[in-house]
């Protein structure tokens, strides 16, 4: 997998970490794009979405408010808040 980082220039501890920053980076800018059509009356709606989540292919509650948007994944339970 091509994912920028050069051989060598980390250790695989660190690699393994940058791998599943970008994992969780991806995921959440899947959550965002499921949401991206949202109207003001849609906000603070809980909405379910499938998305490919940290631990896989996943549905993920998401339940958007101004302050950010709060998730929940079904599968694995990790949950966060994304934005602010």
């Amino acid at each position: 997998m091509d994912n920028g980082y050069s051989d060598g220039e980390y250790s695989d501890y660190e690699l393994d970490f940058f791998q599943a920053v970008d994992r969780n980076t991806m995921a959440e800018q899947a959550i965002f794009d499921a949401l991206l059509e949202l109207s003001d009356d849609q906000y603070y709606t809980l909405f379910e979405v499938q998305i490919e989540h940290v631990c896989g292919a996943a549905r993920v509650q998401v339940f958007p408010e101004r302050a950010g948007t709060l998730y929940r994944c079904m599968r694995c339970g990790v949950a966060g808040i994304i934005g602010g």
